[in-house]
């Protein structure tokens, strides 16, 4: 009886997957549910979009506040580590976090995130590691780019996969969403040219956002027409509102 009546206390192993009241595929779901909406909204593309939330869910609240606050905006990115140890109770903690949020957002793997189970926890909550969609035009490419995690075996990021999604001919302009910058110690070192050279080869390709640094960063850095944006972490209580209209970005630093 007392085995039976304390197995909850049990929930914080790390290398706990799932429980039955998980969420499953938010990602897909709240694609799903920004794609319903497409028809009736304006031809700009408006997203708020961060890094970084391990350990700061409090923090995360009080954006989802600012966030709701501002009006039209389409979608909400989280650019990876939404974790610090990879436990499924961090995953959950940024589900109930999100939950009040009026608007779809969706969230790429970070290194963080793959520590313990964190792999297995994010595939069951958010769904696959490498995923696209088109909205507005534009075509938005979630993707794993943390080498190191993966012990840079010259797989991660999957350049394969990247260039047939670049390769989409029903898109206009493209975005990268993933955690690890091309250009930072973390990403896999002889991935990089051929990584850069997909996104600066492809017409219409505008930007490429990152989280991992904890620090906003804006620049071409390859000298080529790719914009690399980086953001700050959550605890620096700051966000980036980007605006897209037909190929064009527009920033603006959101503080709350």
């Amino acid at each position: 009886m007392l085995l039976i009546t304390s197995c909850d206390k049990f929930e914080y192993s790390p290398y706990q997957e799932k429980n039955r009241t998980e969420p499953r595929d938010l990602n897909a779901k709240n694609i799903a549910r920004l794609l319903e909406g497409e028809q009736a909204a304006d031809d700009t593309i408006t997203i708020v979009f961060y890094g970084d939330s391990q350990r700061f869910y409090d923090n995360l609240e009080e954006l989802v506040t600012e966030v709701n606050s501002i009006p039209n905006v389409d979608f909400f990115i989280i650019a990876g580590d939404i974790s610090d140890f990879g436990l499924l109770h961090e995953f959950e903690w940024i589900d109930q976090k999100m939950e009040r949020l009026n608007v779809p957002f969706m969230c790429c793997i970070g290194n963080h995130d793959l520590t313990a189970n964190g792999l297995a926890i994010f595939r069951n909550m958010f769904g696959p590691e490498n995923v696209s969609f088109r909205y507005k035009g534009y075509k938005f490419i979630f993707h794993d780019t943390n080498g190191r995690e993966h012990g840079f075996t010259r797989q991660v990021p999957d350049l394969s996969w990247l260039g047939r999604e670049l390769a989409d001919p029903e898109a206009q302009w493209f975005v990268g969403v993933s955690h690890v910058p091309p250009y930072d110690s973390d990403f896999d070192r002889p991935l990089e040219a051929g990584y850069t050279r997909l996104f600066a080869n492809t017409p219409g390709c505008r930007l490429s956002l990152h989280g991992h640094i904890h620090e906003t960063s804006d620049c071409f850095y390859y000298n080529d027409s790719v914009r690399y944006i980086g953001s700050n972490a959550v605890e620096k209580d700051e966000a980036i509102l980007l605006k897209l209209y037909k190929g064009k970005v527009f920033k603006q630093m959101l503080n709350y």
